[in-house]
């Protein structure tokens, strides 16, 4: 590992960085849609993490709440 990787490492471990579950990123994402607010963030965590329709339906997204955002998923 050079010099920068490994001092990113630390500074990262020493500040405690809280981690974003992919099944959080889900229930976010489909908080988002319920609420009306398909901002940027909301995109973002559906790229980053590559959400399918399939996982959203299975968290409990219906039909009309994936029709909204079908632009959005892959």
């Amino acid at each position: 590992m050079g010099k920068a990787k490994k001092r990113s490492f630390n500074k990262a471990r020493e500040n405690d960085i809280t981690s974003l579950k992919r099944a959080d990123a889900v229930l976010d994402i489909i908080n988002g849609i319920r609420n009306n607010s398909l901002g940027a963030d909301i995109k973002n965590l559906i790229s980053l993490f590559g959400i399918t329709s399939e996982e959203l339906t299975e968290a409990g997204a219906t039909y009309e709440e994936l029709s909204a955002v079908k632009h959005l998923i892959f």
